[in-house]
């Protein structure tokens, strides 16, 4: 069924989930990699919320509901895009490059989304984005050659030091991007991706 992406239910499970070990083993849904990797994972997340999936709430019956939904796989794509609570979930859910292919790619079922920026620090104008937008990097001391890792925007700006992500990898919760922009020799490029409706199972 088509959906609309709703950028504050995305952001409000960002921040709900972001800070993940100060979350009680009790309400925790998907499963966390501490290895360090789990930054996709945590967006498709964010994604997933934001067109319905999650139903907002920390009280014990509205974690019961997410549970049975997210086992469900309800408003994500079966045996493609999926997360699960024992491990990160289908390549196309947890690995950046594949999240990024996957989301503009047309498709009868899954989350749309539009390139809507890529570039340097220097030729990004921080009005552009918005709550909701998805934000990669090329991260020189990690990949130099691709981007490897994800960020979720939780508050606009008209500067970088207003636009506020959400990301694993390592957990931030409402952090400036000016903790990613300061540093373009490590962050040396960037994109955006902006989602839209999309037909999701529901």
């Amino acid at each position: 069924m088509k959906v609309s992406y709703m950028s504050t239910r995305g952001v409000e499970y960002a921040r709900a989930y972001a800070d993940y070990f100060s979350v009680p083993e009790n309400k925790r849904l998907f499963y966390y990699d501490t290895a360090g990797v789990d930054c996709t994972n945590f967006i498709s997340q964010c994604v997933w919320a934001a067109y319905g999936g999650w139903m907002p709430g920390m009280d014990g019956k509205t974690i019961a509901r997410n549970k049975e939904r997210m086992n469900a796989h309800l408003g994500m794509v079966p045996f493609v895009w999926y997360g699960s609570s024992y491990y990160v979930g289908s390549n196309k859910w947890c690995r950046v490059m594949e999240f990024y292919a996957f989301s503009i790619s047309p498709k009868g079922s899954g989350p749309m989304a539009a390139p809507l920026f890529e570039g340097t620090w220097e030729t990004l104008d921080p009005s552009i984005l918005k709550e909701g937008d998805v934000l990669q990097l090329v991260v020189k001391s990690y990949v130099p050659t691709r981007f490897g890792h994800s960020l979720y925007i939780t508050q606009a700006g008209n500067t970088l030091s207003e636009v506020l992500v959400c990301c694993h990898s390592y957990d931030r919760l409402d952090g400036p991007l000016t903790e990613f922009s300061s540093f373009p020799a490590e962050y040396t490029r960037l994109r955006v991706l902006r989602f839209t409706e999309a037909d999701l199972n529901f």
